[in-house]
């Protein structure tokens, strides 16, 4: 099943909605389990179901299609990825952990 347009601009709304916040992101800093990153995502942006802790490897590996990146107020590095044929990713690199968020109907 393909994600519609409007559903995909949920991972840029969660960007925006985290990038100013501190407490955000300080709860994203400290997660280290998917239970904790699953609820997290869940009180900020309902539409995304599917996350994943990701090693840091696959986090930094170079996009093969890269849609926008950039850093947090508190220097958090994430970047939008748009999977070959597929999805839109987001990746966040976290003082604990990095994650891997998307909607799940992809």
């Amino acid at each position: 099943m393909t994600v519609s347009i409007e559903a995909e601009k949920a991972l840029p709304r969660f960007v925006q909605l985290i990038s100013q916040n501190i407490d955000l992101q300080d709860r994203l800093n400290s997660v280290t389990d998917i239970n904790s990153l699953r609820s997290l995502i869940q009180s900020v942006e309902p539409l995304l179901t599917g996350a994943a802790l990701i090693p840091l490897e696959q986090a930094t590996r170079p996009p093969k299609i890269l849609v926008d990146s950039g850093h947090t107020s508190q220097k958090i590095p994430w970047r939008l990825l748009r999977c070959t044929g597929g999805p839109l990713v987001l990746q966040l690199i976290c003082m604990n952990s990095n994650f891997a968020i998307w909607i799940e109907s992809c």
